[in-house]
């Protein structure tokens, strides 16, 4: 999204927040063009380091008038009429599918809820990081593949 935040500004954020009695949301979004399998996993780690107390996830989706639908205006389309559409109806032409996406979530949320786990349950740690690892091992496959686009948007 270009906020300009640096992930060392994200760890101080959550950490002085829970000095101070505040619970620590996050809301993240993937699909931005030129995200890598290698940003998934920096934002999984990134979501571990932090552990906040919620964690939620989106297809980022352009809004009018701002830098991403500008720079995706040329790929964008709309799905039903402009009356009854919202900013979540477009779809973006060479996006990867939904399932991609939903492949992406898993990992995620399985993923910290492993290391979550580590301490008080290692076999519920070890079985939710072996359905983190094949949520993983479908992104490996998407990425690998030749043509894995499509316009699906929503996850």
């Amino acid at each position: 999204m270009r906020r300009g935040v640096k992930v060392e500004q994200v760890h101080w954020a959550t950490e002085a927040a829970r000095r101070h009695g505040i619970q620590v949301g996050m809301f993240l979004m993937w699909g931005y063009d030129g995200e890598e399998l290698q940003d998934i996993q920096a934002t999984i780690e990134m979501v571990k380091k932090c552990n906040p107390d919620t964690f939620l996830t989106t297809v980022s989706y352009p809004i009018m008038n701002t830098e991403y639908f500008r720079k995706v205006s040329g790929l964008v389309t709309l799905n039903g009429s402009w009356a009854e559409s919202t900013d979540r109806d477009y779809s973006i032409a060479k996006r990867l599918p939904k399932a991609y996406y939903e492949h992406a979530d898993r990992w995620l949320k399985n993923e910290v809820a492993a290391h979550r786990l580590q301490k008080q349950d290692p076999a519920g740690s070890a079985e939710l990081q072996r359905d983190a690892d094949i949520a993983h091992a479908a992104l490996l496959r998407w990425s690998s593949a030749e043509d894995v686009h499509c316009t699906e948007i929503h996850p």
